[in-house]
């Protein structure tokens, strides 16, 4: 079954509207806002809108600030909606979209209003988007009211600037604990405790027109290195990979998990053989890097029977779908671009790399992340960095089905209709 995501039914529609720029310029060198976990699947903090505190998930996949809205008189609302009627900066527009993501759709209604990350970093007029009807079964439990899109240009067919755009924002880094229920941090601006060489970072260019995206080959299971065998590449053609703080675990095309699911190996249900399983490789831009198992493999637990429909989401479906079992943490996604095949490297990625998101120079950097998410300079053997990995790591994360968030890449995203197939990263 293929993970049918991003088509934007009203995409057309969409104001492209230009507001006049009068967001603040705050000195925002090194705030560190610490990222709550829920479930190792949601990671989340309080901003505001229109001076209403709002919960939401910071993602380098979308662009647009979209909430959950007092307008929606038929969603649950486990956490405080927005409430466009208790704003004094509120502004109307009243355009209507439908934004249909990895999970389900949903309706939105265009308004602006002044949008505050922290104690300076302030947006007037500000484009939100406020839910008024969905189908997306993580919303109605989820600890986040707001998708806050963080890409690094404007959206699809939009010329509407991002909060990114409005905070004067350049630069930014992303890093999330390993230990199970531990919290991460986004650092907004530079990085105070990233004090490296440029020769003790890996550095990708940023390949995409709207997405943190770059080029991706020779990814594979091995044992120390890569695999010299082409055969063993699932993305010898090259692939497009997109570092995505808003998805839970790693997405990839259909026939790359099949490829891949014959070297991985069996299993243990009970996690007992996780030092025994390889390590996934892969190299961005040209760079290698490494994933040990505990960050590809996942002990399923929770309420994970009455998630039918995130169930389908996933590439290796266990055959007893039981709520105390260790399996691949993939999900399917099939979309292609002029790079290759979409790869989608989520939460799972940002447990071993720190990341700096980098708008002027179009690259990302990765250092590798310390116990405290400290960024921390890559060996000249990379295979020493991985050494220490597994040192630390004992156990893979418990992960809820229920709660996980697939990707979203963008609401509004302009699906490739007219672009023989391609998505346009």
């Amino acid at each position: 079954m293929k993970f049918a995501v991003l088509l934007a039914l009203g995409a057309t529609v969409r104001s492209n509207k230009l507001r006049k720029e009068d967001s603040e310029k705050p000195s925002t060198k090194g705030y560190r806002q610490v990222l709550r976990n829920e479930q190792d699947v949601q990671y989340f903090a309080d901003f505001k809108i229109g001076g209403q505190e709002i919960a939401g998930i910071f993602d380098t996949g979308s662009f647009e600030v979209v909430v959950r809205s007092s307008r929606c008189t038929g969603c649950v609302h486990p956490t405080a909606p927005f409430h466009h009627e208790l704003s004094s900066t509120f502004e109307e527009n009243g355009t209507m979209v439908s934004h249909v993501y990895g999970s389900g759709s949903c309706k939105t209604m265009l308004g602006y209003d002044t949008v505050q990350v922290g104690p300076n970093m302030v947006a007037k007029s500000q484009p939100i988007w406020e839910i008024t009807e969905h189908r997306i079964p993580v919303l109605d439990q989820a600890k986040f009211a707001a998708i806050v899109g963080i890409g690094p240009k404007f959206g699809y067919d939009s010329k509407m600037r991002t909060l990114l755009m409005n905070y004067n924002i350049d630069e930014f880094s992303i890093c999330l604990k390993k230990d199970s229920g531990s919290n991460g941090y986004l650092t907004w601006g530079p990085d105070n405790d990233a004090d490296l060489k440029e020769e003790e970072v890996v550095t990708a260019k940023v390949e995409g027109k709207h997405h943190w995206a770059t080029s991706m080959k020779q990814v594979g299971f091995g044992f120390g290195k890569l695999s010299e065998n082409k055969s063993d590449d699932v993305c010898a053609d090259g692939c497009a990979a997109i570092i995505d703080s808003g998805t839970s675990l790693i997405a990839a095309p259909t026939h790359a998990l099949a490829a891949l699911s014959e070297k991985i190996g069996i299993i243990n249900e009970d996690c007992s053989n996780l030092h025994e399983l390889p390590d996934l490789h892969f190299t961005l831009d040209g760079k290698e890097l490494v994933l040990p198992p505990q960050a590809y493999i996942m002990r399923v637990k929770g309420a994970s029977l009455e998630a039918d429909n995130i169930w389908d989401l996933l590439f290796f479906k266990p055959k007893l779908r039981k709520t105390d079992m260790c399996m691949p943490a993939f999900m399917q996604m099939d979309m292609q671009t002029k790079l290759g095949d979409v790869w989608i490297l989520g939460m799972p990625f940002f447990r071993y790399y720190h990341t700096t998101f980098d708008r002027v120079n179009e690259a990302m950097h990765f250092a590798v992340a310390g116990p405290d998410c400290e960024p921390r300079p890559f060996k000249s053997n990379h295979s020493a960095s991985l050494i220490s990995f597994n040192a630390q790591d004992k156990q893979p994360l418990e992960v809820d089905i229920g709660a996980l968030v697939p990707p979203t890449l963008s609401g509004m995203i302009d699906f490739p209709y007219n672009n023989k197939g391609e998505m346009d990263v």
